[in-house]
């Protein structure tokens, strides 16, 4: 796995999940809403929870993928 190709899955994996914890638990609202550009993005809060996600997927997926020839650590 190359590490643009670890980046992104980590990337899926942790918008997957915050978009399960939204999902479950319906008081925090959507994680979603407009910027200036009229673009969708992250709230400031789903943004702070989904870099805490992303941390922990990328500690656990560095114990177990392989990039490239070496191994991320």
């Amino acid at each position: 796995m190359t590490e643009e190709q670890f980046v992104e899955l980590s990337a899926t994996i942790a918008g997957a999940w915050l978009e399960d914890i939204h999902d479950f638990n319906a008081r925090l609202g959507s994680p979603w809403t407009l910027d200036e550009n009229g673009d969708e993005v992250y709230t400031e809060d789903a943004q702070d929870r989904f870099n805490d996600i992303y941390d922990t997927v990328q500690n656990i997926m560095h114990r177990i993928v392989e990039t490239g020839s070496t191994l991320v650590r």
